[in-house]
């Protein structure tokens, strides 16, 4: 599980996953979709969606019902934390954060930027978009509020990924996989804005970070030893993740970032000298941050650090969040 952010036309809304990462709503469609624990029986003979939290090791405490759902929060003893809403049936779960406003009226004001969603489970929902963003909200069973989340059943499935595959933009027209890798980097990776760290013979994998985000900044850390052995190459490409959480603090740093010449922009984020270009960004580099990002959106990015590479059979190799073991992640770069 991991604490991540969401943005949804607006709202503030937060949800969770299994990676330690700063997300974002630029696609529900990920490579490393988290997984549920396979069934264990509700009461009544359903499979019990909260019980696979227990079941993967969390500690899950219930909380007092909102709005007809039962609510919870399940955590690990290394500071992770789910937020959770569930009809009583527990035949699912939403991970993301209650709007306090009536859904009906969500609908209203979103008007034609929002697609009423086939209902699953008999939960309403709707997809939002603005521009390339989107944001996919739930309705309460009362009514009286909505959850901008995610929503799985008991098994794993990811049902708002099923329900917004047919929405045009919604499934991203790039995917990561051994049959289209090399397509993807030349149409995608080859041309992103970044910086690179490391000695040019080492393999490379390219590291998308937003530079306000602490779990890129853990993830730099932890693979310093590596990048200064020569063992691992990463091209750093700045995105801008989390403007409503630091005020646009996010979009300033990434712009400056792409202002240094790609031999120090990298370093620039690392040694704090961000600043020195943040009054005064490169013309070009508002264009380079919208390519990093409708790449990342192509790409299904899920939040950062993400971390892609080629490997040499021609596969693609894909890590949301931090490296949880480095050695094998940098083995891994390597093949």
């Amino acid at each position: 599980m991991r604490p991540v952010c969401l943005f949804p036309f607006a709202l503030l809304a937060c949800s969770s996953a299994f990676a330690q990462q700063c997300a974002q709503p630029l696609s529900l469609e990920s490579p490393s979709e988290p997984r549920l624990p396979g069934p264990s029986q509700h009461d009544h003979g359903d499979t019990d969606a909260i019980a696979h939290l227990g079941a993967r090791g969390a500690t899950v405490e219930m909380q007092p019902n909102l709005h007809g759902f039962e609510t919870g929060i399940a955590h690990t003893g290394e500071g992770e934390i789910l937020v959770f809403f569930a009809p009583t049936d527990h035949k699912l779960i939403l991970s993301g954060t209650l709007i306090p406003v009536p859904y009906d009226t969500l609908r209203h004001y979103a008007g034609g930027r929002a697609r009423d969603l086939v209902p699953s489970h008999g939960i309403r929902g709707m997809f939002v978009q603005a521009g390339n963003r989107f944001q996919v909200v739930y309705a309460t069973p009362d009514g009286q509020a909505a959850v901008a989340a995610r929503m799985w059943d008991a098994t794993g499935k990811d049902l708002t990924k099923a329900q917004i595959r047919d929405i045009p933009g919604a499934v991203p027209a790039v995917t990561v996989s051994a049959s289209s890798s090399h397509a993807n980097t030349r149409s995608g990776l080859a041309d992103l804005s970044g910086g690179s760290l490391g000695v040019p013979s080492a393999p490379e994998a390219v590291m998308f970070i937003d530079p306000q985000c602490i779990y890129s900044i853990r993830a730099m850390r932890a693979l310093q030893p590596a990048i200064s052995a020569g063992r691992i190459r990463l091209k750093v490409v700045p995105l801008s993740l989390l403007d409503y959480e630091d005020h646009g603090a996010s979009t300033i740093n990434a712009k400056s970032m792409l202002s240094f010449p790609e031999g120090e922009m990298a370093e620039a984020w690392i040694s704090g000298r961000l600043g020195e270009k943040a009054d005064n960004p490169s013309p070009d580099s508002p264009q380079k941050l919208a390519h990093n990002s409708e790449i990342a959106r192509q790409l299904a990015l899920a939040g950062t650090p993400t971390f892609i590479w080629t490997r040499r059979n021609g596969e693609t190799g894909r890590l949301d969040g931090v490296p949880r073991d480095v050695e094998a992640f940098v083995s891994s770069v390597a093949q």
